[in-house]
């Protein structure tokens, strides 16, 4: 366990910002990339609806077969998009010297890190639900206790799910999707990783305001502040600019806060030993 003393949880929380600080000509070029993927995404979107749009018996079905493609495949291709930019930060970190452009490919790494980071979704699905179940029975118990265990239930939950989220990185690394290997790396650290996402959790919430305040200020200088903040059609004609600049800041600082959410559990993983060494 001498190793695993080593694991700081601030230091880990904090890795992002060095990763940004050390990697930044990577992180906008992960930017760049995300806004053209986005880009293409839009293009085949509005292929496909002109494709499907002339089958349709009427508006509404129109409409709603519309809907549907629009939400599957916005949905899943901005899940492949992230995914892609997670790999490339963990090749970064981890496999440097692999090829791929701004460290970023398509293959089996990529793919073994989708179906970690989908089977911790369902990993979780079950214990939320069983969170919830007991909740409801000591609520027949008793009002004041169900209100009480919520947030401890759900704070025992999401320090279940840390203990497993390791598991994105070993599929990389190790290339095997091991829950189990992730569980075992992590014991006894319940309460650092606890710590450090609770670090990462107040420093990605101070980022955030900060980043609407200057864009708040920015859309106001350029455009106005009388009706900044509505988002009906009307303001939408009236200054179309101002949800441009949203939407594209929104895809520029998308990577930053995956490095900021990812990168520290690249350094936990490089604290804590494997089972073989443990």
């Amino acid at each position: 366990m001498a190793e695993a003393a080593a694991f700081s949880p601030s230091d880990a929380a904090v890795e992002g910002f060095q990763v940004l600080g050390r990697h930044w000509r990577a992180v906008v070029g992960w930017a760049g990339f995300q806004i053209v993927a986005i880009v293409a995404l839009v293009i085949l979107l509005f292929v496909l609806l002109f494709a499907v749009v002339p089958f349709a018996g009427s508006r509404e079905a129109a409409g709603s077969a519309g809907a549907v493609v629009g939400a599957l495949l916005l949905g899943l291709g901005g899940l492949a998009i992230e995914i892609v930019i997670i790999s490339g930060l963990y090749r970064l970190l981890l496999r440097p010297q692999e090829p791929g452009f701004l460290h970023l490919r398509l293959g089996r790494d990529e793919a073994r890190v989708l179906g970690a980071t989908l089977l911790l979704a369902l990993l979780a699905v079950p214990l939320l639900v069983a969170c919830a179940f007991l909740v409801a029975a000591l609520g027949r118990v008793s009002g004041v206790v169900a209100i009480v265990a919520t947030p401890v239930l759900l704070v025992a939950c999401y320090a279940l799910l840390l203990r497993l989220s390791l598991t994105p990185v070993i599929a990389f690394a190790e290339r095997r999707i091991s829950p189990a290997d992730a569980w075992r790396r992590t014991r006894g650290q319940t309460w650092r990783l606890l710590g450090m996402a609770l670090l990462q959790l107040c420093l990605i919430a101070l980022l955030a305001v900060v980043t609407w305040l200057a864009l708040f200020v920015a859309s106001g200088l350029l455009t106005g502040f009388e009706d900044l903040g509505l988002t009906d059609a009307e303001t939408l004609q009236a200054h179309p600019g101002r949800f441009l600049l949203q939407a594209v800041a929104e895809l520029v600082l998308g990577p930053v806060f995956l490095v900021i959410g990812q990168a520290p559990w690249v350094a936990v993983y490089r604290a804590l030993p494997g089972p073989e060494t443990a």
